[in-house]
C-alpha cells in the first residue's frame, strides 16, 4: 500500500482538462448563450400565443405533450419486447489471459463501510499481480484518511489524495486517478459496493470478443442489498432492476448510447483517453460520459454479473440523491445539445430524449398530472368534466408499460416482487416531482454542488440477500 499526495498542478488537471480541451463537452460553461437566445425565445413565443389565443395555445401544448409520452412510452413498450434474458457462457478467460485491470474507488465521508469495501474488492476472482487498484481520497476528509491508514492493505492498492483545488466532485477524483491508471481495462466502484467475484473476468471476456474494436464500455447491472429494508429500498430497488436489467440491455442491443451507472462501468483506458475521461462539472458525470463516448463513435455494452449497493432508506437522503441526478440530466441536454454530435446524432439524441428527457419531464409533471387525474375522477359526478379518451388511454398505457418493466426486472434481479409492490410504484413516482423542485433551485444556486448521499446506515440485518442475489 502506498500513499501519494497529488499535487495542485495535477489536481487541476484532473479539474479542468475537459474544461478546456473541449469546452463546448463541460457543463461548466452552463447554459450557452445561444441556448439561452433559444430558451428566451420560446417562452416569449408561448406567452404571446397564449395571449393572442389562450386556448389553442394549451391545447398546441396537450398534444405536444401527449405526443412525447405517447412516443416515449410505445419505444418502451418495443424495448420491453425486444429485450431478452442474458445469455449464459460458460468459460471465463484464463489467468495468463488476462491484463492488468485498473480500479478507481473514489471515497468521501466513508469511514462505515470501508473494512466491507476493502473485504468486498479483496474476494474479486483476478490474480492481485494484475490490478491496480485506487483509493481517491479528498485532502479535508481526515477521518478516512485516518481510518485507510489503520487498514492492512497489499500492494496493488495505492492510496491517492486530491487537493481541494476545482469543483469538489466524484468525476474530479476519478479524473485524478485515471491520469496515474497503468490498466489497459479500467473501472470505478463505489464505498458501499459489493461487486460478483467474477465481474472483471466478464468484462474482460466482452472486450475480448469485440471483432470491431469499438466497444468503449461495458455496464454490469445494479441492484440493492437492502431491498427489503423498506417500502422506499423496494420501490428503489424494483426501479434499479427495470432500468439495469430490461431497459439497459435492450438499449445496448440496438446498439444506442445510455445513461452509464455511477459505478460497475468497465472501459477501455483508450476510450476514455479519447473522449477527455470525465466531466468534474458534471454532476452526472456517468450519464453525461456515456453519451459522449457514443458521440465519438465508441459502443456501449453490457455484462450480466451484477454489483450490489445500499439504497438510501429515508425520504430525506433520497430527495437530495435524486435531484442530484435530475440536475446532472439536465446538465447533461444541455450539454449534448450544443452541437449535433459527429458520429450517430440521431441514434443519440433518440436515446437521451427517451431515458434523461423522459425522467426530467415525467419528474416536472408526475405529482402535478397525479393530484390533476385524482381531481377530476373525484369531482365528475358534480361537475361532469372528463378528460378525452386518448388521455386516459396514455395514462394506463403508460402505467401497464412501466409496471411491466418493474415486473420483468425483479424476475431478472432474483427480487421479491408483489402486486402490492408494483401498485406501490403509483406513489413513489410523484416523489420525482419533489427532488426537481430541489434540482432546479440547486442548478440555479449551485449548479455544480455535489449532494453527499451518506452510506453505511443499513441495519445489518439487511444486510446480507434481501431478495437480490449475486448470480449471473
Amino acid at each position: 500500500m502506498q500513499f501519494h499526495f497529488l499535487g495542485r498542478k495535477a489536481a487541476a488537471l484532473a479539474a479542468g482538462e475537459l474544461r478546456h480541451k473541449d469546452p463546448l463537452a463541460s457543463a461548466a460553461l452552463g447554459i450557452s448563450r445561444a441556448q439561452k437566445i433559444a430558451l428566451a425565445g420560446a417562452l416569449f413565443l408561448i406567452a404571446g400565443l397564449t395571449w393572442v389565443a389562450p386556448v389553442a395555445t394549451a391545447l398546441a401544448l396537450h398534444h405536444a405533450l401527449w405526443a412525447f409520452f405517447a412516443a416515449s412510452i410505445a419505444f418502451r413498450a418495443f424495448l420491453l419486447m425486444l429485450s431478452s434474458p442474458p445469455i449464459k457462457f460458460a468459460a471465463l478467460p484464463k489467468d495468463q489471459d488476462l491484463p492488468l485491470y485498473t480500479l478507481l474507488i473514489p471515497l468521501y465521508k466513508e469511514t462505515e463501510v470501508l473494512g466491507d469495501l476493502c473485504k468486498a474488492i479483496e474476494t474479486l476472482n483476478y490474480p492481485k499481480a494484475r490490478l491496480d487498484i485506487k483509493l481517491l481520497l479528498e485532502a479535508d476528509d481526515k477521518d478516512t484518511i485516518r481510518a485507510v491508514r489503520n487498514v492492512q492493505l497489499g500492494p496493488a492498492w495505492e492510496i491517492l489524495i486530491v487537493p481541494p483545488v476545482g469543483p469538489q466532485t466524484k468525476p474530479k477524483a476519478l479524473n485524478a486517478g485515471f491520469a496515474r491508471a497503468r490498466g489497459e481495462l479500467v473501472t470505478i466502484y463505489d464505498a458501499e459496493d459489493r461487486p460478483h467475484p467474477d465481474q472483471l473476468r466478464h468484462a474482460v471476456r466482452a472486450f475480448a470478443e469485440d471483432a470491431k474494436g469499438n466497444l468503449g464500455c461495458v455496464q454490469a447491472p445494479l441492484g440493492y442489498y437492502n431491498a427489503n429494508q423498506n417500502w422506499l429500498t423496494r420501490q428503489f430497488a424494483l426501479e434499479y432492476a427495470a432500468h439495469f436489467q430490461v431497459l439497459v440491455p435492450a438499449m445496448a442491443c440496438l446498439g444506442l448510447p445510455f445513461p452509464l451507472g455511477g459505478t460497475s462501468n468497465h472501459f477501455r483506458a483508450s476510450a476514455l483517453r479519447a473522449v477527455g475521461a470525465w466531466d468534474p462539472y458534471n454532476v452526472t458525470e456517468d450519464a453525461d460520459l456515456g453519451y459522449r463516448l457514443g458521440a465519438n463513435g465508441w459502443r456501449l455494452g453490457t455484462i450480466t454479473p451484477p454489483t450490489r449497493e445500499e439504497a438510501t432508506a429515508r425520504l430525506g437522503p433520497w430527495q437530495g440523491q435524486r435531484s442530484r441526478w435530475l440536475k446532472g440530466y439536465i446538465q447533461t441536454i444541455g450539454v449534448h445539445m450544443r452541437r449535433p454530435a459527429p458520429h450517430n446524432a440521431l441514434a443519440g439524441a433518440l436515446s437521451m430524449m427517451i431515458t434523461l428527457g423522459t425522467a426530467v419531464f415525467a419528474a416536472l409533471g408526475h405529482a402535478l398530472f397525479s393530484m390533476f387525474m385524482l381531481g377530476v375522477l373525484l369531482l365528475a359526478p358534480w361537475t361532469g368534466t372528463l378528460l378525452a379518451p386518448v388521455d386516459y388511454g396514455l395514462a394506463l398505457a403508460g402505467l401497464l408499460v412501466g409496471m411491466a418493466m418493474l415486473a420483468l426486472g425483479a424476475r431478472r434481479a432474483h427480487l421479491a416482487c408483489t402486486p402490492l409492490d408494483l401498485l406501490g410504484a403509483i406513489l413513489y413516482w410523484p416523489l420525482q416531482s419533489w427532488a426537481m423542485a430541489k434540482a432546479i433551485l440547486d442548478l440555479v444556486k449551485r449548479p455544480f454542488y455535489w449532494e453527499k448521499t451518506r452510506h453505511g446506515l443499513c441495519p445489518k440485518t439487511h444486510d446480507v440477500g434481501s431478495g437480490l442475489d449475486n448470480r449471473s
